[in-house]
């Protein structure tokens, strides 16, 4: 997989200004799943410093929270809303959840939802190549160990 610029939130300054994802479409999509399956959609409060947004999609004890990175099209599913603060537990300790049936739903947005596995992949099976300075940087502090840590942040 090759991340384009964005992928850590950070620019450098000078940078040309980040790409954003639709958040009124995502919402209205999800709005639209929770009307059609009959759950309920609460925001869910992250750091705010996060790279991503959360919002639940609960149905009697069933939630399915999804994470829509700020920059890129990507989102992915844990089971229970992520704690502010640290980045959401990696694979194999993970709150990561694969894409429920509906997350096709996304697609006409042009959001695409992450697998586990994917989730899960060493940073050095990933092109960083296309990131700007300033998010190698990012990287080289933090030292994310697998794609979801690096994509669904809340470095500051």
């Amino acid at each position: 997989m090759r991340l384009p610029r964005g992928a850590t939130g950070f620019r450098g300054h000078g940078d040309e200004p980040l790409a954003a994802t639709d958040r009124a479409a995502f919402l209205r999509t999800c709005h639209e799943i929770a009307r059609r399956t009959g759950a309920r959609v609460t925001a869910v409060a992250t750091d705010p410093m996060a790279v991503f947004e959360a919002v639940a999609l609960t149905r009697h004890a069933e939630t399915h929270v999804v994470l829509r990175h700020h920059h890129l099209p990507l989102l992915a599913f844990t089971a229970a809303p992520p704690a502010p603060g640290p980045p959401v537990p990696a694979p194999p300790v993970t709150g990561f959840v694969e894409p429920p049936s509906w997350a096709s739903d996304f697609a006409p947005l042009g959001l695409r939802s992450l697998t586990v596995d994917e989730l899960a992949t060493p940073l050095g099976r990933v092109d960083l190549g296309a990131l700007s300075d300033a998010e190698a940087a990012q990287i080289r502090y933090w030292r994310p160990g697998v794609l979801s840590e690096l994509l669904f942040n809340s470095w500051d």
